[in-house]
């Protein structure tokens, strides 16, 4: 039915997959930033670190959106991983903020 097979997966749209894993490969990324005592002194401040948050989950949440918009509009179902990666996301984006300050007060 499509050009690329690849846009579906058992009867799921996968197409913007590559967008959340992405964003969320940036959210582990900073995590171990903001852990690690030594990196997060020369790479990062509280202002990079609740920009990056918000920013990745802003832009995750429309892309869920959009997602299930497109998926609705070709007749295909929603896909739990994608839903899952935006809420591991939102997670990690809160966690990162949370920590940061935490520490901060040390």
């Amino acid at each position: 039915m499509y050009i690329y097979r690849s846009f579906e997966t058992d009867g799921a749209f996968i197409l913007l997959r590559p967008i959340l894993i992405t964003f969320l490969i940036i959210a582990f990324i900073l995590f171990f930033i903001v852990i690690l005592p030594k990196t997060k002194q020369k790479f990062i401040n509280g202002f990079t670190v609740i920009s990056l948050s918000i920013i990745s989950m802003i832009i995750s949440a429309q892309v869920v959106i959009y997602h299930a918009i497109i998926a609705d509009e070709i007749g295909l179902g929603g896909d739990r991983g994608s839903m899952f990666m935006f809420l591991v996301i939102g997670a990690f984006g809160f966690l990162n903020s949370f920590i940061y300050l935490i520490r901060q007060g040390d």
